[in-house]
């Protein structure tokens, strides 16, 4: 009952978008786009963080039914959130209009990338913290009856994904040096500048950026559509034991 109710949450996210740009509240289908790339996900991990707290969450029936930490939960989807959100306000960004013709545009511009950047550094920081928490507690196993390419698969997927996580952001701040500019972290400090301004470098480290994120968004395709398999086809507790609000079952279990 809960996982249709999560469906029914995600499928209802265009209807939402769709009256808040009949009221006025977006301004464009670029607007309503980055509201449902973000949208989707936090509507359906919302959902069931609030049906786990009313009723609480049970993996009664899911094979490998093993929870992981709070912890290691709260670094796993302020990731994707990041990942997602920043990946959403950049392509809104880019699709702005003709920021040399019109100044409020390129000023706002300005802002929004301010912010593009303070959130990449949320996941540059966090995925360093998250990288250190794994080595220090172990990983719930896989559920049984994977098979050994399946394993090679999710390793890979999980090794890439780290160091596209570190690589993506890294790529943008060594880009924004050498364009002369400066990195903030949300107006609260200023990142070291350890490059000096080379437009050269810097017509490289930009594409390399950009091309970075869009494997890396791939790849997170690629792992959200590998654990909802899991959840709708196998019906194992891959995606459940990630959830907000599941107990941990098994000592040592992050």
């Amino acid at each position: 009952m809960k996982t249709i109710l999560v469906f029914l949450a995600v499928l209802a996210a265009p209807a939402v978008g769709l009256a808040a740009l009949a009221a006025g509240l977006l301004t464009g289908p670029l607007q309503l786009g980055l509201v449902l790339l973000f949208a989707w996900p936090a509507s359906a991990v919302l959902l069931w963080m609030l049906l786990s707290a009313l009723t609480g969450v049970r993996m009664a029936g899911r094979a490998g039914a093993v929870g992981w930490s709070g912890l290691s939960k709260a670094f796993h989807w302020t990731l994707a959130f990041a990942v997602l959100g920043t990946a959403a306000l950049m392509y809104y960004m880019v699709n702005m209009g003709d920021l040399e013709a019109d100044p409020v545009l390129r000023a706002e511009y300005g802002r929004l990338l301010k912010l593009h950047k303070s959130i990449g550094l949320v996941v540059l920081f966090a995925v360093a913290f998250r990288f250190a928490w794994n080595r220090w507690r172990p990983r719930p196993p896989l559920p049984d009856g994977t098979t050994g390419a399946q394993r090679r698969a999710a390793g890979a997927t999980h090794a890439f994904l780290y160091l596209a996580m570190l690589a993506v952001p890294l790529l943008g701040w060594m880009a924004s040096m050498t364009y002369g500019g400066r990195t903030w972290f949300f107006g609260l400090f200023e990142l070291p500048v350890w490059l000096p301004k080379n437009i050269d470098w810097a017509y490289i480290l930009q594409p390399a950026h950009i091309w970075a994120a869009w494997a890396m968004l791939a790849v997170v395709g690629v792992h959200a559509a590998a654990a909802a398999w899991h959840h709708f086809v196998r019906r194992d507790a891959t995606l459940v034991q990630m959830m907000p609000g599941e107990p941990r079952r098994q000592p040592g279990a992050r």
